[in-house]
């Protein structure tokens, strides 16, 4: 038995279970740690994000954009399988799981596919089955190149200054699926120009559905991109909440993560 202080209450443990309100409260207060806030200045970089929630106060989508103590500046966003708690909690185990296997020094493949390990073993260690889409990548200021590893997460973008747009494809399989760590996540590279925008969001806008059962879909998620890519970030990310909210007319199910970075 032991007590656990939340707030000005105090609630006893017993057996290692929570009271489901107690258990809701503090996966509230994870997910408002979950995405970047937008609010940090970073060398080298203008970004906004948004974070919409389909339902209840926990959500599984996280973005992150994340500078380092050598100048590299990573950004993740990743779509966990699920909701509620437990998605909170797994989206917490990736965010910051890339950000201290990259501090360490690893490569982008390498920083993934120790993260595709430790889901594994969490899934094992608490008798869950979950598994997420993710990108990751790292990008040098001095070389203005970006390494980057898509784990199965497909709306990803770069936008060349001139409008001229690039899908980041995946690079490897989605992570806590297979055992076979060792060789399943490759890298790979695009160059960054000055004035180049990133946007990345999760499937809550791409698979976000109309009244007839039409899915958004990417060609509208590129096309309002490029339409836009001249605005502001914050511009940019309205515009495409906004698009997702209209064409889905209140029946979002997923949450939606977005995060758009211009290089300065």
């Amino acid at each position: 038995m032991s007590s656990l202080q939340l707030g000005t209450a105090s609630v006893v443990v017993r057996d290692g279970n929570l009271p489901e309100a107690t258990r809701e409260e503090a996966a509230k207060v994870l997910v408002e740690h979950l995405f970047a806030q937008g609010t940090i200045a970073i060398p080298g970089i203008s970004y906004a994000v948004s974070y919409k929630l389909a339902d209840g106060p926990t959500g599984g989508d996280i973005v992150d954009v994340y500078h380092y103590g050598n100048n590299s500046i990573a950004f993740a966003i990743a779509d966990i399988e699920g909701k509620g708690t437990q998605a909170a909690v797994n989206a917490a185990l990736i965010k910051f799981g890339l950000r201290a296997y990259a501090s360490e020094g690893m490569t982008p493949e390498r920083v993934v596919s120790a993260l595709d390990r430790l889901f594994l073993e969490n899934n094992v260690f608490e008798k869950t089955e979950s598994f997420a889409s993710v990108f990751f990548g790292v990008v040098d200021p001095t070389r203005r190149l970006m390494t980057y590893v898509n784990a199965g997460h497909e709306p990803v973008l770069l936008i060349a200054p001139d409008g001229t747009s690039q899908v980041l494809p995946p690079t490897g399989p989605l992570i806590g699926v297979f055992d076979d760590y060792n060789y399943l996540f490759t890298q790979a590279f695009a160059e960054i120009e000055a004035g180049a925008l990133f946007i990345g969001t999760t499937d809550g806008v791409t698979e976000a559905r109309n009244e007839s059962g039409e899915f958004f879909g990417m060609d509208r998620f590129i096309d309002i991109v490029v339409s836009h890519h001249h605005l502001a970030e914050s511009q940019i990310v309205q515009a495409l909440v906004d698009a997702t909210l209209a064409f889905s007319a209140g029946r979002r199910r997923d949450d939606i993560a977005i995060a758009a970075v211009r290089f300065l």
